[in-house]
């Protein structure tokens, strides 16, 4: 048979062939239709060129069935609502991606230092009157609250990552009750959605003050743990949290330097420690974020930037241009390193894998 449609799906396969993996329908019925996720539209059915799938209602469901032979064209894993398959979809509106690290790195600084050069600078011209950062309570050793930076110095304390949920928005409210029109926040997906619609939306506070700005560094993030439970997890592993000077995930190990030397554990043994609130949260790197940061996708001491927003992108620019970051575009392969890790975050709920 041949007509338009035909067509375009001979095209569809060479696209498919061109760009990226391709998967058979046994990926697809593994993944959507036998763990209880397939929403029934026909889809895949419908779509499969080579006529091999047929909707089986004998069970009283609409159940696509592999009924001929599969030639793994990919076509009905791309047009599930389900996969999260596309990048626009998993990762937003990327406008350009890039490694980057400091010039003049500090040593505390997580991967490449990127985020704290480009926050210095801008205190440092005067783009932003303060940024919002989180730190460690002095008295509560990793125990995350809101800064307020007014400094270069100050940005610098903030250096490294914590691994558990930080009231970031008391931090952007406190800034603004303190005179600051413009700042910069950094903080994972949810606090980033928070401050976005403070800015953003009719509703937003940020958005009723005049020439006011918040512009938001998302942290690529998978889940986040609670401060009690991880204390317990490190105390059962003879670690106490008051000794540790680092933490950091990488490699699907949680990787903790601490007084008597360098501990690492699969990030699975602490997964009855994780919050709550993680298991809704699809968002890897901070859809609505002006600048979107991470380790993978980059080479070690190197921090990979998505840049989301014509914003970003000018504060980017600026940044090289003053020569604190050094930065030059990942590849292809490096971008679809984020995307697995962005698709295994969005579809975890499915209790899939990523590819």
């Amino acid at each position: 048979m041949t007509g338009p449609l035909e067509d375009s799906y001979t095209k569809i396969q060479e696209w498919l062939k061109e760009n990226t993996k391709r998967f058979a329908f046994k990926k697809l019925e593994r993944e959507i239709v036998t763990s209880g996720v397939c929403v029934e539209c026909g889809a895949c059915v419908e779509n499969c060129p080579a006529d091999a799938l047929t909707g089986d209602y004998s069970s009283g469901k609409y159940v696509p069935t592999l009924t001929g032979k599969c030639i793994a064209c990919g076509i009905c894993y791309a047009n599930c609502p389900r996969t999260y398959f596309y990048r626009d979809t998993l990762l937003g509106n990327v406008r350009s991606a890039w490694k980057a690290r400091a010039v003049d790195r500090n040593e505390s600084a997580q991967d490449g230092g990127a985020v704290t050069a480009i926050l210095s600078n801008m205190l440092n011209t005067g783009r932003i009157d303060a940024a919002v950062v989180v730190q460690g309570d002095p008295d509560k050793p990793w125990m995350p609250i809101a800064k307020i930076a007014g400094s270069a110095k100050e940005v610098a304390k903030s250096s490294g990552s914590i691994y558990t949920h930080a009231p970031i928005v008391q931090g952007v409210v406190q800034a603004f009750k303190e005179g600051a029109k413009k700042i910069a926040v950094v903080g994972t997906s949810c606090n980033v959605d928070a401050v976005h619609n403070m800015e953003a939306s009719p509703s937003g506070p940020i958005k009723g003050i005049k020439g006011a700005e918040a512009i938001q560094f998302g942290l690529f993030c998978t889940k986040s743990y609670d401060y009690p439970g991880l204390t317990k997890f490190l105390a059962d592993k003879g670690v106490d949290i008051k000794d540790v000077k680092r933490f950091a995930i990488a490699g699907g190990k949680m990787v903790v330097e601490h007084s008597a030397g360098e501990a690492e554990w699969k990030v699975g043994e602490l997964e009855e420690f994780s919050s709550s609130s993680c298991a809704y949260c699809h968002d890897m790197n901070s859809k609505n974020a002006d600048i979107s940061c991470g380790n993978v996708g980059s080479d070690e001491g190197w921090t990979t930037l998505l840049l989301m927003t014509e914003r970003g992108e000018k504060i980017f620019k600026q940044a090289v241009k003053a020569k604190v970051i050094e930065a030059e575009p990942i590849d292809e392969k490096a971008i679809r390193a984020v995307d697995n890790l962005a698709r295994f975050k969005a579809a975890r709920w499915y209790k899939m894998k990523a590819h």
